[in-house]
């Protein structure tokens, strides 16, 4: 067991007795709702009651084991209207609740009676409604929540629901127990499942009020998209294609209709965030690949997806960000719990990739940058600024990214200095080998992550790992202190020196991974080749097995 007692939503319970019996009564509590967590509201939850004393002796500071039960049993007997004791033929105590904060019902009261063969025999089935017009929708996409379409109050059964995505229906027993957020997505999984209703997004409407788009329509939009070049808006196809203004009865019912029809079309994609929903065709990609397959990428950065579910996008409005090595050569931006938060959620659940713009004002540049959501086995990223990133920074550089006003649109700023020259790395790619190179920059850097000469001589002539060795976490961080440490063993048996701040830099120069996991990685135990110097903070050695 974890002690999870002090970030689960408890019901509203009063509990009784002392203040230290009632303090103890409530960590209980939560702490068997937490583990229960996807149990149903009114299921048993049953725990031993020896396993918990042994959890809190164990946690808690004073108190034997024998001391806990003593403690335990008193306080849970003076909330009885929230935990049952149950006593086992082997005179073993159980403490029993449920997540609605009550004791547990009897077993002949959880019986269902209402779907036996006797009741569904004896009753005749319920009536069906039958709508008086339906047809099949034409698109369904189950949405985050965004502060997207507005539609107009007075139009008939135009209906906006503002929730994160639900993708599955479940069993609710209790509405009054859930949160205007659960609420708004139970909402939504019943509307996606009726025929008779459209909808995208976050809006939704009866289809007999929907407007139909023709094939022609949709060959227009196609050519409107090509001829323009880049992913248009839904608001921009309707009111320069179709001639509906904002302010229109219809323009919402407009973009319902655009965006349902073009989601089940073939050969165009969403590409598009929460207030800007935007469509593109294959043969339109304002990004240029980059120079690492984009596959090859969210392999890469596959290791985010241990910390993906704690990221929250569209939280923050401005972050900061230190290019490494990889970053810079490949332009390429990691979807972690620094970058993510100022990025726009996906759409639907099964949303793939957006296109977004960012602005430069310092060089007075505007480009297209494809982000790359998460998926069940590749991280996250954004790529896109190779050239603003070759031309304007270098690895160790501070950057700042900012989310516009508008939409989709972001602003990538860095702090200028004063011309600096220093011999720094990089990869000549005629010969595949690590080279220093006089380089002039005028932006601000980290030094901790500046890959000068002086600092690192020994990658000088050294090839790019294979694709092989790449992929191993552990043979990474080896070859790493063996670039960039100090021998302090000898020449047969060598035995490498090194600090953090250098194997961070270096070990990004060859994949992306984050400080705390190369800590995890030293200091784990699963690797006894690495080890932490027992009176230097952050001072590692490597030896190399034989």
């Amino acid at each position: 067991m974890t002690d999870g007692t002090n970030v689960q939503t408890l019901p509203e319970i009063e509990f009784r007795g002392s203040a230290g019996e009632r303090d103890l009564a409530r960590r209980v509590f939560a702490l068997l709702r937490a583990t229960a967590r996807f149990y149903p509201t009114h299921a048993p939850i049953r725990v031993p009651l020896e396993t918990l004393a042994a959890h809190f002796a164990e946690t808690e500071a004073g108190g034997s084991l024998t001391e806990w039960v003593e403690r335990l049993r008193t306080a849970l007997a003076a909330n009885d209207h929230v935990f049952a004791l149950e006593a086992t033929q082997d005179g073993q105590i159980i403490v029993a609740t449920t997540r609605a904060g009550r004791p547990p019902l009897p077993p002949e009261a959880l019986i269902d009676t209402a779907h036996q063969l006797p009741r569904r025999f004896l009753e005749p089935p319920p009536e069906a409604l039958t709508p008086t017009k339906t047809r099949p929708p034409e698109g369904k996409a189950a949405p985050v929540a965004e502060p997207a379409i507005a539609a107009p109050a007075e139009e008939e059964g135009l209906e906006k629901v503002v929730a994160p995505a639900a993708t599955a229906a479940t069993v609710i027993e209790d509405i009054t127990e859930l949160s205007d957020d659960e609420l708004a997505a139970a909402i939504r999984v019943t509307l996606s499942n009726r025929p008779d209703v459209v909808g995208f997004a976050d809006l939704w409407a009866i289809a007999r009020i929907v407007p139909s788009l023709s094939r022609g329509d949709v060959r227009r939009i196609r050519e409107y998209i090509v001829e323009r070049g880049e992913p248009l808006t839904d608001r921009e196809i309707v009111e320069v294609l179709f001639d509906v203004r904002p302010g229109m009865p219809d323009y919402a019912l407009r973009q319902l209709a655009l965006n349902a029809r073009l989601i089940s079309e073939e050969g165009f994609e969403f590409v598009g965030v929460p207030g800007a929903h935007a469509w593109t065709v294959r043969e339109v990609n304002p990004v240029a690949p980059p120079k690492r397959k984009v596959a090859d990428l969210g392999q890469d950065f596959r290791y985010l997806l241990e910390s993906s579910e704690a990221i929250q996008p569209g939280t923050e409005s401005v972050v900061d960000h230190v290019l490494t090595f990889y970053e810079h050569y490949y332009g390429v931006l990691p979807y972690d719990s620094t970058i993510a938060p100022v990025l726009p959620p996906r759409v639907f659940p099964d949303q793939t990739r957006a296109l977004l713009r960012f602005e430069a004002p310092q060089t007075h540049e505007t480009f297209y940058v494809e982000l790359r959501y998460p998926t069940t086995n590749r991280g996250g990223f954004l790529f896109g600024f190779e050239q603003f990133f070759a031309a304007n920074l270098v690895a160790g550089a501070l950057i700042t990214l900012e989310r516009a006003e508008e939409p989709g649109r972001f602003i990538i700023d860095y702090l200028p200095i004063s011309r600096q020259e220093r011999r720094l790395l990089a990869l000549d790619e005629k010969q595949r080998k690590y080279v220093f190179r006089p380089t002039v920059y005028f932006c601000a850097v980290q030094d901790s992550m500046l890959l000068t000469e002086q600092r690192f001589p020994r990658f000088a002539g050294q090839e790019p790992l294979d694709e092989r060795t790449r992929r191993s976490y552990e043979r990474v961080l080896e070859i790493t202190f063996e670039r960039v440490g100090e021998n302090v063993g000898s020449r047969e048996a060598p035995r490498y020196m090194a600090t953090l701040d250098d194997l961070v830099a270096g070990v990004n120069v060859e994949r992306p991974l984050s400080v705390e996991r190369i800590r995890y990685l030293l200091t784990s135990g699963q690797y006894p080749q690495f080890e932490a110097d027992p009176d230097v903070a952050d001072l590692y050695y490597y030896t190399p097995r034989r």
